[in-house]
């Protein structure tokens, strides 16, 4: 199957299936179980190919999601990292001639090829990471800024075998615009991601509604499939599309997903947590499908503080939900 065609499965998929399940924690996940160490620049979480333990956390926690997509006859949505980087800043270093987002990506390749029933139905994209700290709005770029720097970015990954790419946890507006203007001149199919609070705004107090229509404004002729969150639990989520604000015919039918993080703390308290804090994995897959039943939500997956039992205990409700619906 070639490129496009997969890109095209992508958005048929998307469209025509209840619930269209996303990976869960990765490189959160790799720190707890395998690294126990942040990692380090200039490659981030992209460098994690080229350590022994990263290398290892990588397998092992894409052969479990896509085991569980297996075991449960699910599409699902994967996220390799990727890097698009200055080759000056590699002179000199092991990494100076590797292609990174490729070595990423085929490297998840070669985990999904090793599950044929389900490799044709598990799609691998990236993200377009925030330029920032995630939980400083302010530490974002322009408008204008973003734009150029994701651009570059977005060109590379479109001459590559990604079937979809998206925004990466982005908790200002001008900086997700950019990066939206930047995808949408691809053929990428792309979707943008945000950072939220209960409270029914991104962290730079732009309300959902207004953000969504912003990037919708500035993209018209190849806007985002859809919206989403990130690293926000479902219950918290809940109370920002509650409020009077957000209930609108554009965020119901525009946002659609849900990256769920295994907490209730605020972002804030999140970042500076020393421990992991949890919710049991059969209550966090029951509030990610309350978001389904009564939100609207079809883009459903894990972030961090998640690992196998929540992905398993969610796999079995979307599997019941597509037994239910005949699919």
């Amino acid at each position: 199957m070639t490129t496009r065609q997969r890109r095209t499965d992508f958005i048929r998929t998307f469209e025509k299936m209840p619930i269209f399940m996303l990976q869960g924690s990765v490189g959160e996940r790799i720190y707890r179980e395998f690294t126990h160490f942040k990692p380090r620049q200039p490659l981030g979480l992209a460098g994690l190919y080229y350590t022994g333990e990263g290398h290892r956390g990588l397998d092992a926690v894409f052969h479990d999601y896509v085991g569980i997509a297996d075991k449960y006859d699910l599409p699902m949505i994967l996220h390799p990292y990727s890097k698009v980087i200055d080759r000056e800043s590699l002179r000199g270093t092991y990494y100076e001639d590797r292609n990174i987002t490729a070595d990423n990506f085929n490297h998840c390749r070669s985990i999904v090829d090793g599950y044929p029933s389900v490799r044709e139905k598990v799609f691998i994209g990236t993200l377009l990471g925030f330029s920032g700290d995630a939980y400083r709005p302010a530490s974002g770029l322009s408008e204008e800024d973003a734009y150029t720097l994701h651009s570059k970015t977005a060109r590379v990954l479109d001459l590559m075998d990604h079937d979809h790419a998206r925004t990466g946890l982005t908790p200002a507006l001008p900086e997700a615009a950019g990066a939206a203007r930047a995808l949408s001149e691809t053929s990428l199919p792309y979707f943008v991601s945000f950072l939220v609070r209960k409270d029914g705004k991104l962290l730079d107090g732009t309300w959902l509604h207004d953000a969504i229509a912003y990037i919708d404004s500035r993209t018209e002729k190849r806007p985002p499939l859809f919206y989403q969150v990130n690293c926000v639990h479902p219950r918290n989520m809940m109370k920002c599309l509650d409020q009077p604000y957000n209930r609108t015919d554009l965020v119901r039918t525009r946002f659609l997903g849900l990256e769920a993080n295994g907490s209730e703390l605020s972002p804030e308290e999140l970042d500076n947590a020393g421990v992991l804090h949890t919710s049991p994995p059969e209550e966090w897959a029951e509030d990610l499908l309350t978001l389904y039943r009564e939100y609207g939500l079809k883009v459903l997956g894990g972030c961090c503080g998640t690992d196998h039992d929540h992905m398993d205990q969610l796999a079995m409700r979307i599997r019941r939900v597509y037994d239910e619906t005949g699919i």
